[in-house]
């Protein structure tokens, strides 16, 4: 199963690893989503939370994200990191702790004040807040951080423990922009790839077609915008993203 989880880090991994560099965000965040789902964009947990980063619905609308019919960016690996790294950040200033952050993402921000109103003073801005009010969180949040550091470890040392996850592209891709209703078969059709390829890049396309009523933007492979303009012609035009 670790194993599993080396290969989609692989995948996802450059992606999420980039954005946290350009935040300046400590990168062992990518273990976070490693605890919260596996890295599976389909993890839905009992409480209907979905994704990468397991947003249930009112969080990710709160965070800008799109649920809908035929549309669920928190399946969109890309989409779902922003927000999820837009509201750890807002928890870290809130906290002063990562350590916190991590438990307010789990637990709720709510519960985690009146954990720290009641056990410590109200107090934050010290990463030892957290292990001084540990016991105090609900079981599932107090094995939550060290979960993140034991993965993290483990994670980073693969190879000298024996781990061998299986190489796996990194997540790379162009977007083209297509009429609605467009089916992600006809995509790989025009691309002449297994649509597993085009699914794996548009995970958020719950119903495997763009929405209807507008153009929207679907991922493929790099090089592959031509081919699908060529394709499509000369029905609607497809546009290239800048």
């Amino acid at each position: 199963e670790f194993e599993a989880l080396l290969e989609r880090r692989g995948f996802y991994g450059g992606l999420i690893r980039g954005k946290l560099r350009e935040r300046r965000m400590p990168e062992d965040l990518l273990y976070l989503a490693m605890i919260e789902s596996g890295l599976s964009t389909v993890a839905v947990s009992q409480v209907a939370a979905v994704g990468l980063w397991q947003f249930t619905g009112p969080t990710a609308l709160q965070m800008g994200l799109r649920v809908g019919e035929y549309v669920d960016e928190r399946r969109d690996p890309v989409r779902a990191t922003d927000a999820a790294l837009d509201y750890l950040q807002w928890l870290r200033a809130r906290y002063g702790s990562w350590y916190l952050a991590a438990a307010a993402y789990n637990a709720g921000p709510g519960r985690v004040e009146r954990v720290l109103s009641r056990h410590a003073d109200g107090r934050t801005g010290d990463e030892d807040i957290y292990w001084e009010v540990l016991r105090y969180l609900p079981r599932e949040t107090r094995d939550y951080v060290p979960r993140i550091l034991a993965t993290t470890i483990l994670a980073n040392d693969a190879d000298a423990l024996g781990f061998r996850g299986a190489r796996q592209e990194a997540y790379e891709f162009e977007t083209v922009f297509v009429p609605g209703r467009t089916p992600l078969t006809l995509v790989a059709e025009s691309l002449e790839v297994d649509v597993g390829i085009v699914r794996d890049l548009n995970p958020h396309l719950i119903r495997g077609v763009t929405p209807p009523g507008e153009i929207y933007g679907v991922r493929v492979p790099v090089g592959g915008i031509p081919k699908v303009m060529a394709y499509m012609a000369p029905g609607p035009m497809a546009l290239r993203a800048d």
